[in-house]
């Protein structure tokens, strides 16, 4: 059997799934939850203030503009934005060098 050929199957939805598959294709359900989270890091290049819209738009793949905008409506509606931001400062580490 090929690499390409290999399955396993999905520890949520039981469905089988390539066996390189990071997200069943099926359920949607990450299936090494720590690596994905573990890529969320602020950071250190294409900052602004702390770094933490360039690091959630990089872990997104989306422009750093809309992460912000977000911030800044948030931020208008009631203050969450900035209480956000705050939050993810203090749990999300610099990006290593």
């Amino acid at each position: 059997m090929s690499s390409s050929e290999r399955q396993k199957q999905c520890p949520y939805c039981a469905e089988l799934i390539s066996d390189e598959a990071v997200k069943c294709r099926y359920c949607g359900s990450w299936l090494d939850r720590s690596d994905y989270l573990r890529t969320w890091t602020r950071s250190r290049t294409h900052a602004k203030v702390w770094g933490i819209c360039a690091g959630l738009a990089r872990q997104f793949g989306i422009q750093v503009t809309f992460i912000r905008l977000a911030f800044i409506i948030l931020t208008f509606i009631g203050g969450w934005g900035i209480l956000f931001y705050l939050a993810l400062w203090f749990l999300m580490p610099l990006e290593d060098e």
